[in-house]
């Protein structure tokens, strides 16, 4: 890694959310955090059981074919079908008014790996950005895009995006073999911002998350997607 390149950003604020979430409302909560953020928001996150989520454009026969029994759920941004057990998952949320939010997809993409990388690298993870791959993998782990991150010739991470009117929000999922503690956060916080300060939830997030979920991420017609209809025979839902 490039030491003198600056960090992406120059202030963060870290939440390791208490709550383990399913699928739906972890969306949720990222969506509710991206319209709060008036300063950059790193939240670290659990599962309650394992998930599969899809990014937003991918077509659901492909879901079915891929979820092997578990329960599924559609994120808002894109990517392909990433299987949540065992991984240390993220979210960067960033206000528009950061200069991070503003710049070519590709570079903020390869500026979040870079500042994973270096904290991953602290915990003894040696790691490279992959400098091109396919153009898309409906499994996100079966092979590398450009930025996700590589060890030992295997994509051990990735992540998806979306920019709206509020700013970026970036969702990444880490798969490096041996589980990361809830403490990498503080590490990958500080290796995202110069400074780092805690983040107190809201008065009334939770509320806007269980509205969110049963109105967006948890309807059929969300979870059927862009590509049509489900086929789905089984539940998606516990």
């Amino acid at each position: 890694m490039n030491q003198v390149e600056e960090k992406p950003l120059s202030g963060l604020a870290s939440w390791v959310d208490p709550t383990a979430r399913d699928g739906p409302e972890q969306m949720a909560c990222d969506e509710v955090l991206l319209s709060l953020a008036d300063t950059p928001i790193l939240r670290v996150f659990r599962w309650r059981r394992p998930w599969l989520s899809a990014g937003y454009f991918t077509p659901m026969d492909s879901v079915e074919i891929a979820g092997a029994g578990l329960p599924v759920c559609r994120r808002w941004t894109g990517g392909g079908i990433v299987t949540h057990s065992g991984d240390f998952t993220f979210s960067l949320c960033v206000p528009r008014s950061e200069k991070l939010a503003t710049v070519r997809p590709a570079e903020s993409y390869r500026r979040i790996h870079r500042a994973l990388s270096e904290a991953l690298r602290e915990t003894g993870v040696e790691t490279d950005l992959a400098i091109s791959g396919p153009e898309s993998h409906r499994a996100c782990f079966a092979g590398a895009v450009e930025h996700d991150l590589v060890s030992g010739g295997a994509k051990i991470a990735g992540g998806a995006q979306r920019r709206t009117r509020n700013g970026l929000l970036h969702q990444g999922s880490v798969q490096a073999g041996e589980p990361l503690g809830s403490g990498f956060g503080a590490i990958l916080a500080r290796t995202l911002a110069g400074s780092v300060e805690p983040w107190t939830p809201h008065p009334g997030l939770e509320e806007r998350v269980r509205k969110l979920t049963g109105e967006k991420y948890a309807s059929p017609d969300f979870l059927s997607g862009p590509s049509g209809p489900m086929n789905f025979t089984r539940p998606v839902m516990p």
